[in-house]
């Protein structure tokens, strides 16, 4: 016999994924990587965990290449790291881990085969927009111009 030693601390069970009501909701930061995409973009896989029930948690991902980072401008504006006059954003994940942001859920049904190969729909909870802590859907954030 051999002995083994494995971090399962962020195992789930396949198909597993908390779904949210719609709307806002204030989530912390817990970690924020740098990574590809499979389509060979560089971005950030960012787990997000509700700032009320830090058990219950969701991944996005933040594409950070040129023309594509609108989300990653969102979210980094929600930290309130803010460009600088030149408009070029200057942050290590590190500054941005620990930051509680609200962020807007989406649900929307999504089809899926599971590992017998049968069709399955289930409900997907998505980010699609970042602002700073504190909104909700009466009091939406203001739009700020670009400067």
């Amino acid at each position: 016999m051999s002995r083994h030693t494995f971090d399962m601390s962020n195992e789930q069970e396949a198909g597993a994924q908390e779904v949210f009501n719609e709307g806002w909701h204030d989530f912390e930061i817990v970690t924020m990587d740098e990574m590809t995409s499979k389509q060979g973009n560089p971005m950030f896989k960012i787990h997000l965990v509700l700032a009320e029930d830090a058990s219950k948690g969701i991944i996005v991902y933040a594409i950070s290449t040129e023309g594509k980072r609108w989300f990653l401008k969102q979210l980094l504006n929600a930290c309130a790291c803010e460009a600088g006059q030149d408009g070029i954003y200057d942050f290590d994940t590190n500054e941005i881990v620990g930051h509680t942001v609200s962020g807007r859920i989406e649900n929307s049904q999504e089809n899926w085969k599971d590992r017998t190969g049968k069709e399955r729909t289930s409900t997907k909870s998505k980010v699609v927009e970042f602002a700073k802590m504190g909104v909700d859907e009466k009091n939406p954030p203001a739009d700020e111009p670009d400067l």
